[in-house]
């Protein structure tokens, strides 16, 4: 969906911070929030939205 865009950093962090109550929910597990996951999450969807960047 965001692949063909170009977007800055701000712009990627506006999009993890949208889905943080999905981040959230996708990070609990039994004992309760799991906070690597969480950074996980978080920087696998920055990577993927940064790839096509020209370095």
């Amino acid at each position: 969906m965001f692949n063909e865009f170009k977007l800055k950093d701000k712009e990627v962090i506006k999009i993890i911070n949208d889905y943080k109550p999905l981040i959230l929910k996708e990070s609990t597990l039994n004992e309760g929030i799991d906070e690597d996951l969480m950074q996980e999450i978080e920087l696998e969807i920055f990577r993927v939205l940064t790839k096509n960047r020209k370095r």
